[in-house]
């Protein structure tokens, strides 16, 4: 956790006289698992990130204690048992677009290749996500849709629910990032 919050506060202290940084605090996620038994969605609005515009580098953190369910009882059980939020806080991903720099179309979302490392229940994989991004009205927005394997980052799943959740998480991303 030290080493994105060092990368939070590096990104966002250097190199501003060389390139344009984008930020937001309000970073939109949604997670979703679909079972013959049960569906398991949650919300997030609270994902910080940073991009900087001159080389495609990009990290956000988003606190796992943010997630909201439907049913209070899937939310306690979500941080309690299965992402213990107490003990890994957030989620992060440190990485870059590597298609970078974009061409020059306003308005227009472009296909991009987000590489990097994603961190969840404290376990770091490698990862290849496929995203659109675009800059518009002096903004940048980016979007992705990704599987999230549960065995990847060691959440533990006990035997009695195993067949209400699935082995991959279906997560989506929205953000618009703001200059600094």
């Amino acid at each position: 956790m030290r080493k994105v919050l060092f990368l939070f506060v590096l990104l966002a202290h250097t190199s501003n006289l060389f390139s344009q940084q984008f930020m937001t605090r309000e970073g939109h996620l949604h997670f979703f698992s679909s079972t013959p038994l049960e569906d398991i969605e949650a919300e997030h609005d609270q994902m910080s990130a940073i991009f900087d515009s001159e080389n495609g580098s990009f990290a956000f953190q988003a606190p796992i204690l943010g997630f909201h369910f439907d049913r209070a009882l899937m939310e306690e059980h979500f941080n309690e048992n299965y992402l213990e939020s107490e003990k890994f806080p957030y989620a992060m991903f440190e990485g870059s677009v590597s298609s970078w720099p974009l061409p020059e179309v306003e308005n227009d979302w472009v296909n991009v290749t987000a590489k990097g490392v994603l961190t969840i229940h404290g376990v770091g994989i490698e990862r290849t996500m496929e995203s659109q991004m675009r800059f518009k009205a002096g903004n940048w927005e980016l979007q992705s849709e990704f599987l999230v394997a549960t065995k990847d980052h060691e959440i533990p799943i006990p035997r009695i629910v195993r067949e209400k959740i699935t082995k991959e998480i279906s997560v989506s991303v929205h953000a618009t990032l703001t200059p600094r």
